[in-house]
């Protein structure tokens, strides 16, 4: 049974192969770094197993950005990655961050962000650490 878990304390190791799993690099160190603070995270559990992942950075007031929303691929197509988008949405709102971003790197997760209110911008972005 799947169950959803606000700020959970997510270890390093299991967010980490989280990333690993849909692609992206661990980012081991980063994710240790006890610099790292995130606003809100949100995991989806299956079990013990950390199977939904998405982190919030926000300056409490203004802005939010939603990052690394991830389902491990045998989970994906399961509603898992919505849930995590409307958990996080509705905390925001309550929370009356002004305006809430979120970057996708692929053209095929538009219509995923559209479903979920956002509208496309023009953007920039940089990797000063590509290698992570």
């Amino acid at each position: 049974m799947l169950e959803y878990k606000t700020n959970p304390g997510a270890s390093p190791e299991s967010i980490a192969a989280l990333r690993r799993s849909v692609g992206w690099g661990g980012m081991e160190a980063e994710l240790r770094n006890p610099a790292l603070r995130d606003y809100l995270q949100i995991a989806c559990y299956d079990g013990d197993e950390l199977v939904g992942f998405l982190d919030v950075v926000s300056n409490g007031v203004t802005g939010a950005y939603i990052q690394d929303v991830m389902v491990r691929p045998d989970y994906q197509g399961k509603g898992i990655g919505t849930e995590l988008m409307n958990r996080a949405i509705n905390r925001l709102k309550a929370d009356h961050i002004y305006m809430v971003s979120v970057i996708y790197g692929e053209e095929r997760l538009r219509p995923f962000y559209e479903k979920s209110g956002f509208y496309t911008m023009l953007c920039g972005q940089m990797e000063t650490r590509p290698e992570c």
